[in-house]
């Protein structure tokens, strides 16, 4: 069996849909024993990945499944494994480092309120 990683495409939609369009591109490992099989599972398996819900407003909110837009064999993954990587050409580096390191403070508040939390719960 091989691994692909699967780039899925959905639109969101929300209620009767009076708000911003959204799409959700997502990444997903799908195992199958060849690229043929791999985007036949792939679409089969689409429309199960997120079910509906209800919002804060009581609207269903669902995923409608568009296609499949990529997909590439990668080896067995391990630990440290890449699974995606992205190129970035910022106008702005200055900017773009400013965010970076916004993202990094809140990812490290994120995970210390985690961890925290997990603590609170082993006591």
């Amino acid at each position: 069996m091989k691994w692909f990683l699967v780039k899925y495409i959905y639109q969101i939609i929300s209620g009767s849909g009076n708000y911003n369009v959204q799409f959700d591109e997502q990444f997903r490992l799908i195992v199958a024993s060849n690229a043929s099989n791999a985007l036949r599972k792939s679409e089969d398996m689409a429309d199960g990945f997120q079910p509906p819900f209800k919002n804060c407003n009581g609207e269903t909110v669902t995923w409608k499944f568009i296609c499949v837009a990529d997909m590439n064999e990668i080896q067995m993954p391990e630990d440290g494994a890449e699974v995606m990587s992205i190129l970035h050409e910022p106008r702005d580096v200055s900017s773009f480092l400013r965010v970076i390191e916004q993202r990094k403070a809140f990812f490290q508040e994120l995970m210390g309120s985690k961890n925290e939390l997990s603590t609170l719960a082993e006591s």
